[in-house]
């Protein structure tokens, strides 16, 4: 069985990119901006003082601003991984420049990692790394698949230098090719100042079958008697 979904950054209502699994998400309610520190507020504005944020707006006919998790509501933000348990000062310290190409194709996130994501004193946790590079190859493939949902079917990651805590760093990936069902999709972690510090390879899959049944089946299998991964159809 594929890996379960990564939630990807879940964009502005006009944009095409889509939740990944949207069965996951809680229903539609209020949607309102968490509280935001100083610490956070001098990110921010920090953020979009950045050369590679302003080359991305000024370059409209190129790229799309996207509004990073403005569907994830109140009531869900608790539960999600990268808006939520991530989220806040020391740790996934700003909401991300996200741009989209206007053929889909790519997609580019500027963030910020704090302390709190370290493994060894003072970097950042490959973990961390990995969870950013799913998130970055799912927003590239899912609007590139049948029914725009998929589940990251295989991963593979070259860490290639030590990322410091308490620095902005670029996430970019980019579609490779589609077979069918698959999506096929490279991407790469840097530096500001273009230090490489992980690449990746991903393969994505569209479901057979609506996300919503799969997430019924996989809730009975754990009332009921327990399945095994090959049972639970994908």
């Amino acid at each position: 069985m594929p890996a379960m979904p990564a939630t990807a950054i879940i964009v502005e209502e006009t944009a095409v990119l889509k939740p990944i699994a949207t069965s996951i998400e809680a229903p539609a309610s209020t949607v309102t901006a968490p509280a935001i520190s100083e610490l956070e507020q001098r990110l921010q504005d920090e953020l979009e003082t950045l050369e590679i944020v302003a080359s991305h707006n000024a370059d409209t006919e190129g790229w799309t601003r996207r509004k990073a998790y403005s569907l994830v509501t109140d009531e869900y933000r608790v539960h999600h991984l990268t808006a939520g348990t991530l989220r806040g000062d020391n740790k996934l310290g700003v909401s991300p420049a996200l741009f989209q190409s206007k053929d889909e194709h790519q997609v580019m996130s500027v963030l910020h990692v704090g302390q709190g994501l370290c493994g060894h004193r003072g970097i950042v946790h490959g973990g961390l790394l990995a969870t950013v590079l799913d998130e970055i190859t799912a927003m590239t493939a899912i609007p590139n698949l049948p029914g725009k949902t998929g589940f990251t079917a295989n991963l593979n990651i070259n860490y290639r230098h030590p990322c410091i805590a308490e620095q902005f760093i670029v996430a970019h990936s980019e579609m490779t090719s589609t077979e069918g069902r698959k999506a096929f999709v490279k991407a790469t972690l840097k530096g500001l100042d273009g230090t490489l510090l992980a690449d990746a390879t991903a393969l994505f899959i569209a479901p057979k079958i609506p996300v919503a049944q799969i997430a019924e089946q996989l809730n009975h299998s754990r009332a009921s008697t327990p399945k095994t991964p090959e049972q639970v159809e994908v």
